[in-house]
């Protein structure tokens, strides 16, 4: 049987106690993450099916239904992922006390969340186009496939699952890269702190994170930043090391 959602979510605390400084707005923009894309999925998947037609014809998805999925999806999303980078830099506040120019991190800030959404947008529907190429090519070659074995398999790219891993990993990438843009700005002025990592330090954390827990950049990573693979909810903090 397998567990639920929230059973395979590490926590936001370590077992010493110390606590992800955005732990509750990460939880909050998760779970409105994961409400919208459910969502949004699941009117893709819809429209997808309808379209595709019975028999299924992939020449039925047209580059304007393309250019209108991203075009939603963007408006989705590019304002959301705005918001955690900022309040990521604003909590950024609580930890590091030093002043910095507002007007200049808000800029980055904006600059970065236009051209990752952009980025994070194309690759979702490019998976789900790649997708519907395999389970329809397919069923054209399988003898005795039907419509309804179509829809189970294309059930996953417009399911709940999906739309979570993306909520989680992309929370977790957001917020880190406000801790960067505070990083770079302290740095332009002549300020150097690093970014530590964090993990839960239980058993839930993976063997590409684990060894990265309480480390400073410079003391090497496994990998550049979190996240580091989908559904990571590690998190970083600035500081200087001893």
């Amino acid at each position: 049987m397998s567990r639920p959602f929230a059973a395979l979510k590490a926590s936001r605390t370590r077992d010493n106690g110390e606590r992800d400084p955005n732990a509750n707005e990460k939880d909050d923009a998760e779970a409105e993450l994961l409400r919208i894309l459910t969502r949004r999925l699941r009117a893709q998947g819809r429209d997808v099916l309808e379209i595709l037609g019975d028999p299924p014809d992939l020449n039925n998805l047209t580059s304007a239904f393309w250019e209108s999925e991203h075009g939603k999806l963007m408006a989705d999303l590019r304002p959301r992922i705005e918001r955690m980078v900022m309040t990521g830099i604003q909590n950024a506040g609580n930890y590091v006390p030093i002043v910095w120019d507002v007007a200049v991190i808000a800029r980055d800030a904006v600059d970065w969340a236009a051209e990752y959404s952009y980025r994070l947008v194309t690759n979702i529907n490019s998976n789900t186009e790649a997708l519907l190429r395999r389970v329809v090519s397919r069923w054209v070659e399988t003898p005795g496939m039907t419509i309804g074995d179509l829809r189970k398999e294309l059930a996953p790219a417009f399911g709940e699952y999906r739309a979570q891993m993306i909520a989680v990993t992309e929370t977790t990438r957001a917020f880190a890269q406000g801790n960067q843009i505070v990083q770079r700005e302290l740095q332009s002025a002549g300020i150097r702190m690093e970014r530590r990592w964090n993990t839960s330090n239980d058993e839930l954390v993976c063997p590409v994170c684990a060894p990265n827990d309480g480390k400073f950049e410079s003391e090497g990573w496994t990998v550049p930043e979190p996240p580091a693979h989908p559904n990571c909810r590690c998190w970083e903090t600035l500081g200087v090391r001893e």
